[in-house]
């Protein structure tokens, strides 16, 4: 991963060694880069109160506030809390971040922050939460940086060329201004100032001039970068359009998800409703199948019941009204009493049978089987009583 530095130079670290680039020159090293994190020195910073929610109010206020201040160009503008009700807002000019991205591709960079950002979070992981008010100068050769922090609050950073003996001046300067920005909202006492600075030899210079500075020489030549790497915020700059782009990138992937999902649903159902049709086909087959045999049989029974009983009525002619009685029998349900039995031939051979039953008028169904199958089976009254009326012809 390359920590990245712009100002009037472009600096980038990459664990190992420091490169410092010119502008306006095409470099291989920066299309090398596949994961950056980046600062950006030129940002502007307000200190506003404002309600925490709603969102979109509390946004509509921070805006409003940083443009009475910044209205003559074009911002982009991020903040963070804190305090309560308190919120910082640091914009970036919207010239500034394409810049940045005409050097980097926007999709390699996984942090893009303010340069006081950063370097507040390289103050912390030296310091700790320091309540002193704290003026750190950035030495960086032919320019030296300027940026006042009290707490979590800094200020914007100013750019001086090489001051020299003339910095003690900057420096008071800065913190004055920082003291006015923020008053009202401050808490530390103006005797609590500490400088710290990157130069031993501009160290010593500034305890020689003033005894009674609280200097500190902190021996990191780019701070900046070491806070990138250990920094962990969720501001990041981005162009109108890149934010555009990559809404609609994850509206194009829900809408994906979404279809893939009725894709799904409808490809299950769709295998469902096919395997229940071939199921059915197959089970219609199977019953017509087993219908045309059923049916077969029937007619084959049917032509076996008439041949066995016409046979056995040829042999007993008028007489075995025992037999045929029996055969009955044996063939109606056993609730069923017979109320009269008739056996005779005219032109063929005729069967009637009256039948009662004491279940209250309730009727087992009879089973038209063997001798009944082409029986003619009718409802009646015997003495006001429900009965059935059977009727062979054979």
């Amino acid at each position: 991963m390359h920590l990245i530095l712009f100002n009037n130079k472009i600096i980038i670290g990459n664990g190992n060694e420091v490169q410092v680039l010119e502008k306006g020159i095409f470099h291989p090293a920066l299309e090398a880069i596949n994961k950056a994190r980046i600062c950006v020195v030129d940002a502007d910073v307000v200190i506003a109160p404002s309600v925490e929610q709603p969102l979109e109010k509390k946004d509509s206020i921070l805006v409003r506030k940083f443009k009475e201040l910044y209205q003559q160009d074009n911002y982009v503008i991020q903040d963070e809390k804190i305090d309560h009700n308190l919120f910082q807002v640091i914009g970036i000019k919207e010239e500034k971040v394409r810049e940045v991205y005409s050097f980097i591709d926007p999709e390699k960079v996984e942090m893009f922050i303010p340069y006081g950002l950063a370097l507040r979070y390289a103050l912390k992981a030296h310091k700790g939460d320091s309540p002193k008010t704290i003026v750190f100068v950035d030495d960086l050769g032919t320019e030296q940086l300027l940026t006042v922090f009290e707490g979590l609050k800094l200020s914007r950073t100013r750019v001086l060329g090489h001051a020299g003996d003339d910095i003690l001046p900057e420096i008071k300067r800065s913190q004055i201004d920082f003291s006015k920005k923020i008053e009202g909202f401050s808490s530390a006492k103006p005797e609590d100032l500490l400088i710290i600075v990157n130069n031993q030899k501009l160290s010593q210079m500034l305890m020689a001039q003033d005894e009674k500075l609280q200097v500190e020489y902190w021996p990191v030549p780019y701070p900046a970068l070491e806070g990138l790497r250990c920094a962990d915020s969720s501001i990041r700059y981005q162009l109108p359009e890149e934010i555009v782009r990559q809404k609609r990138s994850v509206d194009i992937k829900k809408q994906v998800q979404v279809f893939a999902l009725c894709g799904g649903i409808l490809l299950i159902g769709g295998i469902y409703f096919l395997f229940n049709h071939l199921r059915y086909l197959a089970l219609t087959h199977e019953y017509e199948s087993a219908q045309m045999v059923h049916d077969q049989l029937e007619e084959r029974l049917g032509v076996l019941d008439q041949e066995t009983y016409r046979d056995d009525l040829k042999q007993h002619k008028p007489l075995s009204y025992g037999v045929i009685y029996l055969s009955m029998l044996n063939v109606i349900p056993s609730m069923y009493t017979v109320q009269s039995f008739k056996f005779e031939r005219v032109d063929k051979w005729l069967i009637e049978m009256n039948l009662l039953t004491d279940a209250h008028g309730l009727f087992e169904p009879i089973q038209r089987v063997n001798i009944l199958k082409n029986a003619q089976i009718k409802d009646i009254f015997i003495n006001h009583q429900p009965g059935k009326k059977i009727s062979i012809q054979l």
